[in-house]
């Protein structure tokens, strides 16, 4: 079993006043795909230098299968690493570098052969294992970097930003490389980056740490449907999810101006249809992802918040186009298909569907769960 478990891991650096890591429980599973994503300083790197052996644990536990490896050597894990730099020797050959590790540990040569070469095979970089790192490509590179913890054969997999060096398009070829490596390996892989679209298109589950706490874990579906607060919500999402200060009154809410002299909007909704009313506050944050919002005929027949903008900015991406809004000093992004044809300066109507916001506590940024379709139709 290569399952890996935290329990209650802190890891605080001399010198410095906050932990980087605070006490965080995490269970990951044999054979998931785990991403850990955040911001810089949020812990992401940290968490695995410390699963790899590299951080020493300030306190908790950690486990790889049923072992405590707190005070495990690296060497005796059986983990291997990438790294954002693919440290790989610039004297040695392709072949020789995913060797080396290989002959360090003493494993009979026929057994080395074989395990290059089904790893050069994998990578599709068997015509390369000649060639010397400066003769190949960022994408090679990191392939071979790839090759050299396939050759290990280890129970758990970490990579540290490994697609960061990369261009745009090797990034996206990179990302279906690594999915399909882990689905031929089926072994345990944790992966830390700071791209939530890595984070969403890759992982079997994603962890989002802020500040040295998960903020959530779970599916990418479900992060993405039902994120757990505020900085969850716009972090995942491009662009991310528009959350403006909303208050409850005695018809529905009212949309808050930026600036304490603009005008209210006022919305006339029973919030308690919609939402748990328990859990309802005086001043939420209501939250809409750009997709949601309907400009125009896309609005008919829906029922909808409606918010009076105008338009201050088009970026045409082809297959869609991002409207970015203004409203009472109120900034709101729309991703529209092309054939919604504003032009900039153009008053119109952003319609928020009620069956698609969000509401989050303005107390502790917490998402306000929806009432089920079983509990609708009750009240019904």
């Amino acid at each position: 079993m290569a399952s890996i478990t935290f329990s209650k891991v802190v890891k605080q650096y001399d010198g410095v006043k906050e932990p980087t890591v605070k006490g965080i429980d995490l269970d990951i599973k044999d054979k998931e795909f785990v991403v850990l994503v955040g911001g810089s300083g949020c812990g992401k790197s940290t968490s695995l230098r410390m699963i790899a052996g590299l951080e020493d644990i300030t306190s908790g536990e950690i486990k790889i299968g049923d072992t405590v490896v707190n005070n495990l050597p690296p060497k005796d894990r059986d983990i291997a690493m990438v790294f954002q730099n693919y440290a790989l020797y610039p004297h040695m050959t392709v072949r020789e570098n995913l060797s080396f590790g290989l002959k360090l540990r003493k494993l009979p040569q026929e057994e080395i052969d074989r395990r290059v070469d089904e790893a050069a095979k994998m990578l599709e970089i068997a015509e390369y294992l000649d060639r010397l790192p400066k003769q190949l490509s960022g994408g090679q590179r990191q392939r071979v970097a790839l090759g050299r913890t396939i050759v290990r054969e280890p129970k758990v997999f970490l990579m540290d930003e490994p697609l960061s060096n990369l261009d745009a398009k090797l990034r996206v070829q990179m990302r279906a490389v690594i999915k399909k490596l882990h689905q031929r390996l089926k072994t345990t892989f944790v992966y830390v980056t700071h791209d939530q679209v890595e984070a969403m298109t890759m992982a079997d589950r994603i962890v989002i740490l802020h500040q040295g706490i998960i903020q959530q874990y779970d599916v990418p579906s479900v992060i993405y449907e039902k994120p757990a607060n505020v900085f969850v919500a716009q972090f995942i999402g491009s662009p991310p999810m528009n959350v403006m200060d909303v208050k409850r009154t005695d018809k529905g809410m009212s949309l808050l101006p930026k600036e304490e002299s603009g005008e209210k909007i006022d919305w006339e909704i029973k919030l308690a249809d919609y939402f748990k009313a328990d859990a309802l506050e005086d001043d939420m944050r209501i939250g809409i992802r750009p997709e949601h919002i309907l400009i125009g005929d896309q609005a008919e027949g829906v029922p909808c918040l409606k918010v009076p903008c105008k338009v201050d900015l088009m970026e045409p991406m082809g297959a869609e186009t991002y409207l970015y809004l203004e409203c009472n000093g109120l900034s709101i992004n729309a991703r529209v298909a092309p054939t919604v044809k504003v032009e900039v300066g153009q008053k119109v109507t952003a319609n928020i569907p009620l069956d698609k916001f969000h509401l989050f506590k303005k107390s502790d940024t917490t998402r306000i769960g929806r009432k089920s379709e079983v509990e609708l139709k009750k009240g019904a």
